[in-house]
């Protein structure tokens, strides 16, 4: 049984009331749909980590057929999906998935996404989905889509044109790869502390309220400063740090191996907080009012080309799914640009 959830304020167009994932009553939905409509198109629910995701995946599916659900977690995801299909059988399990980020999966394989069967033995179900790469910021984000977000900045700013130009020519043009040399070290960081169960905190380390980010960056370069980036670790987590050191110590020889898959190791949010900064320093808005990163995030979301998501292993893995499990309305779930069923 789930606790009851406090909500906070509304986001979007939307309450988060509304798509709270409820295992009992998502449950009843599937089993009432089953015993009154059995020979009708059945609706999909779609458990997601959070709004954000929310809001991503409802560019691609249909409103129609699929209820898309926030379960606030990664865990929750897993937690609600397994509750559910312990509670319905037969066809009516193939009425909900639930799509989580890979996170360092791809390195390590991950018991977190296992559910456990009568004879107890786990394994991840087939109806758990996973993002190509670390999460979806990652999955999404190229060099093409950060020039055309970095453009629509350029159009609101206050000036720094020649700066920004200059700028250019320092960086080498390939800001995607900048942002990666300051954000996989601290990638890596996460992987050793879930790897040990260090329980460092790394919750200081954001671009909320004030980004921490150019305490261990140089804007101008995009550069990454190790030593400055350990000692505010360090500061956090005093009594820590040295079983954190050696671990990263015995870990050195993967980091090199992880790099060859940036786009595992990093957080697409740590790669966002670089870039904000950049932004916030060199493209000022005519409004003077600093841009926050849950926007910077969402403008990525939002000019991000829909084509590319039908070209991800994720969709593939949905698709195939749907045609295997839901053959009559396999077509039918999903969106494309246009927003018409495929």
């Amino acid at each position: 049984m789930f606790k009851k959830k406090r909500f906070g304020k509304c986001s979007g167009n939307y309450r988060l009331e509304d798509i709270w994932a409820d295992a009992d009553e998502i449950s009843g939905a599937i089993r009432k749909m089953e015993k009154n409509y059995p020979t009708l198109s059945r609706k999909i629910f779609i458990i997601t980590e959070g709004p954000y995701d929310y809001e991503f995946y409802s560019r691609f599916f249909s409103g129609d057929l699929c209820e898309i659900r926030i379960a606030n977690s990664k865990k929750n995801v897993i937690s609600v999906v397994n509750s559910i299909l312990s509670e319905i059988s037969g066809n009516a399990s193939d009425s909900v998935i639930g799509i989580i980020d890979r996170d360092f999966s791809f390195f390590e394989d991950s018991e977190e996404t296992n559910i456990t069967n009568e004879d107890g033995e786990g394994s991840r179900p087939e109806n758990l989905f996973l993002t190509d790469t670390h999460d979806i910021e990652t999955m999404i984000v190229s060099n093409d889509l950060i020039k055309r977000v970095l453009d629509h900045y350029a159009t609101n700013s206050a000036g720094k044109s020649f700066q920004r130009s200059m700028l250019d020519a320092v960086r080498g043009g390939d800001i995607l790869s900048k942002l990666v040399e300051c954000c996989s070290f601290i990638g890596f960081s996460l992987y050793i502390n879930e790897k040990y169960n260090l329980n460092i905190t790394f919750k200081h380390i954001n671009c909320k309220k004030r980004n921490v980010f150019t305490d261990f960056t140089d804007v101008t370069s995009m550069s990454f400063d190790k030593e400055k980036y350990l000692v505010l670790l360090k500061k956090r987590n005093k009594e820590k740090y040295d079983r954190f050191l050696e671990a990263l110590s015995r870990e050195k020889p993967c980091f090199e191996r992880f790099l060859k898959d940036p786009m595992q190791l990093c957080r697409g949010h740590d790669l966002m907080c670089v870039l904000l900064a950049d932004i916030n320093i060199n493209y000022p808005q005519k409004s003077g009012e600093k841009v926050r990163s849950r926007d910077l995030e969402r403008l990525f979301r939002n000019m991000y080309d829909e084509n590319r998501f039908y070209e991800t292993g994720l969709f593939k893995d949905l698709k195939r799914w749907a045609e295997n499990k839901i053959p009559k309305i396999s077509d039918e779930i999903f969106l494309n640009s246009t927003g018409n069923a495929q």
